[in-house]
């Protein structure tokens, strides 16, 4: 009769975790608040006197806190889709031939975005970047360097999102 009796307060204490387990949840507040305003973006980038030697990147990114990006278009180029692509890179190779002028577009609005600038100017003439950032229609970042050979790396990193 024991035993029947410590099986039952067995069989009760894993009925009342399972129920525990079962009706406690996360509630609403626990997670992260998603952004009010989301922005679109738009980065207008621009290179010239890039030789075969050099190195030059623009980067840019968009995403939403909840990762809802990834599977979906995120990226324009010229006006061209990039797949679902959420991170797009210009590099030096582009700016090797006639185009000098690159538009970065999200098709949609996203909760953040960033724009990553590298250069290095290994030999030959300057080169000068020209990059501008406008989100939701307003320039946030309108900007123009002159790198010059030998002078070390040009490295420029910005960030936005929604308020």
């Amino acid at each position: 009769m024991g035993t029947k009796k410590a099986k039952n307060i067995v069989w009760g204490l894993c009925l009342a975790a399972v129920a525990t387990f079962t009706f406690t949840a996360c509630s609403k507040k626990d997670d992260p608040a998603p952004s009010a305003n989301k922005i679109t973006i738009k980065y207008t980038v621009t290179a010239t006197g890039v030789s075969e030697m050099d190195n030059l990147d623009f980067s840019a990114q968009a995403g939403n806190h909840d990762a809802s990006q990834y599977g979906a278009p995120v990226w324009k180029v010229n006006g061209d889709g990039q797949g679902n692509q959420d991170n797009v890179v210009v590099d030096d190779k582009k700016f090797l031939g006639s185009t000098k002028t690159y538009v970065l577009e999200t098709v949609k609005a996203f909760d953040f975005g960033s724009l990553h600038v590298d250069c290095t100017n290994m030999d030959g003439e300057p080169i000068v970047l020209t990059y501008k950032a406008e989100i939701n229609g307003q320039v946030q970042t309108n900007e123009t360097a002159t790198i010059v050979a030998g002078a070390g790396a040009y490295s420029k990193n910005f960030t936005y999102k929604g308020q």
